[in-house]
């Protein structure tokens, strides 16, 4: 689990005659992942998800076109997986939105702006909105539904309750982050974008980001709007209304803010806290 700089308190035991003292070490950890309450149903359909909409993305099938934005065949599956997982536990509750909110707000208003300035200079507002159903679309399926499939996967083969999100452990839940950035990275829109190892980077980085955030809080809104919003600024750089640095920096700008972001809500939540560790201190020490 994640930590941070550690506050030390000295309980001030007896000298024992060389017997160590001992001391309360406060560590900043995360205590667990999110609540899934996941069953075999709930595995499969995600399975569903993740297969289908591979295979129809590959063959380029879709449901038509907002602007250039293709419409994935996967939605109707993808709404029946959200249903089934809960509104509540996609971070929909006011406890979350209330986490979440200086994200959000600053968030949706910056994507706002996007979309409007997308619409009068690039592909207008049909077309922005496409891109913005697109990342809907990628983080339940890239994200929510890979999660729920790897994680599960790995917490049984670990020997861990696969049953819920919380109780994965570590290995698990990175192994569920790491797929979600490695298969979101080969999509071909993505992979036509990717020349050498040093270029996919940024693609795996992205889907592990935004894996992480929604895994730690459950909440799936921060990441579409991040996702949203790359997905305006990196059409808008393909057609010189942006350039390749400011996208860039946009890009790690936002990244940032959502890591920052979920230690914030992960905090409120408390899931993520000073915990305290019991230390041996020696008594000539």
């Amino acid at each position: 689990m994640a930590r941070l700089p550690r506050v030390v308190a000295d309980l001030g035991g007896p000298d024992l005659g060389g017997q160590s003292d001992e001391r309360v070490t406060f560590v900043w950890q995360w205590l667990r992942w999110t609540r899934w309450p996941l069953s075999r149903a709930i595995v499969a359909v995600a399975a569903l998800t993740v297969v289908f909409d591979v295979i129809t993305t590959w063959r380029d099938v879709n449901l038509g076109h907002l602007g250039v934005v293709p419409i994935s065949p996967t939605l109707p599956i993808e709404i029946v997986l959200v249903v089934m997982v809960g509104w509540r536990r996609l971070g929909l509750d006011r406890t979350n939105l209330a986490a979440w909110h200086e994200f959000l707000a600053v968030g949706t208003a910056a994507l706002l702006f996007g979309v409007i300035q997308y619409a009068r200079h690039i592909g207008g507002l049909v077309e922005a909105m496409g891109l913005v159903l697109a990342a809907l679309d990628e983080e339940i399926v890239y994200r929510l539904a890979i999660l729920i499939l790897v994680g599960a996967i790995a917490a049984k083969l670990s020997g861990r309750n696969w049953r819920n999100a919380e109780d994965w452990g570590v290995g698990p839940g990175l192994t569920a982050i790491v797929a979600s950035g490695l298969v979101f990275t080969v999509l071909p829109g993505h992979l036509s974008q990717v020349s050498d190892t040093v270029h996919a980077l940024p693609f795996a980085a992205l889907g592990m980001v935004l894996g992480y955030a929604m895994l730690r809080t459950g909440a799936l809104l921060p990441a579409v709007v991040v996702h949203a919003l790359l997905n305006v600024a990196t059409i808008a750089a393909f057609e010189g209304e942006m350039s390749a640095l400011l996208r860039s920096m946009l890009a790690a700008v936002l990244l940032l803010s959502l890591v920052l972001g979920t230690v914030v809500a992960g905090r409120r939540l408390g899931i993520f806290r000073l915990v305290p560790v019991v230390e041996g201190v020696p008594a000539e020490a």
